[in-house]
């Protein structure tokens, strides 16, 4: 099936870089208990859960996604634009070159890991705050796959606006990027009031996404896919989502996405 890396919230995680209007109420003891049902979802749906070594000084750590990008036969170890998150790479990529060759991207690229979206043809990454068009064109020598740009207009990552699903589907709030280079997939619309749910894990036939999104989660079932609803109020305070939580690699016998 596949690994997932993960690390807890640190001590100091109520610090986390956020544009979230609730990012000073932030409950770690909260935080704490939703990532362990994180956790328990992902063992659920049978992948095997690894934890990084904690980085307790980085508010902004346990959102492992930010920090690689899992190519078909790389690891792309991801140039974070902000400067308090840069050490994080250096700790994921210790446990990762283990798994598979690691590379980096030369100045001025920035990227994120959340702004990246892997599709079977196709690698879109966001135009964002955080990521720009000097990693899209490095990106693009290493990967037989295209790579697309998507602009982001609102909010922080590409995948805080739409994420793929499989069989050709993704979530998506249009109104925050560039949707007219997705038109040929089908879509799950979201309303700007469901932004936050935009942001789903889809493993296999199973969804991981945010509690509390009844209309969308039932448009999702009609797909035929399940659905686990996780509480994450205290990862949206510190503008993260479900993606964010983790690093995904598949088992060397499974496909890529």
């Amino acid at each position: 099936m596949f690994t997932a890396y993960v690390r807890k919230p640190g001590p100091n995680f109520s610090q986390a870089l956020s544009e979230h209007p609730g990012k000073n109420d932030i409950d770690l003891a909260v935080a704490m208990h939703q990532h362990l049902h994180y956790v328990e979802a992902l063992k659920e749906v049978g992948g095997k859960v690894e934890y990084l070594p904690p980085q307790d000084p980085l508010p902004d750590a346990t959102f492992v996604e930010d920090t690689a990008v899992i190519l078909e036969d790389k690891i792309l170890l991801c140039p974070m634009k902000e400067t308090s998150r840069q050490e994080e790479v250096q700790s994921v990529a210790t446990v990762l070159k283990k798994h598979n060759n690691c590379v980096t991207l030369e100045s001025p690229a920035t990227l994120d890991g959340g702004d990246v979206m892997n599709t079977p043809d196709t690698i879109f990454v966001g135009l964002s705050k955080r990521s720009n068009l000097s990693a899209v064109e490095a990106l693009s020598t290493l990967t037989s796959k295209n790579v697309v740009p998507v602009t982001v207009s609102k909010g922080l990552h590409l995948k805080s606006a739409t994420t793929f699903l499989g069989n050709n589907l993704l979530i998506i709030d249009p109104s925050r990027i560039d949707s007219s280079i997705l038109k040929h997939f089908d879509w799950i619309e979201v309303t700007e009031n469901e932004s936050y749910v935009a942001n789903c894990l889809a493993l296999g036939d199973v969804v991981l996404m945010p509690a509390g999104f009844p209309r969308v989660s039932e448009k999702i079932r009609a797909y035929g896919m399940k659905i686990i609803e996780l509480e994450m109020s205290e990862f949206e305070k510190a503008d993260g989502g479900v993606t964010c939580l983790s690093l995904i690699l598949l088992d060397k016998s499974d496909k890529a996405p």
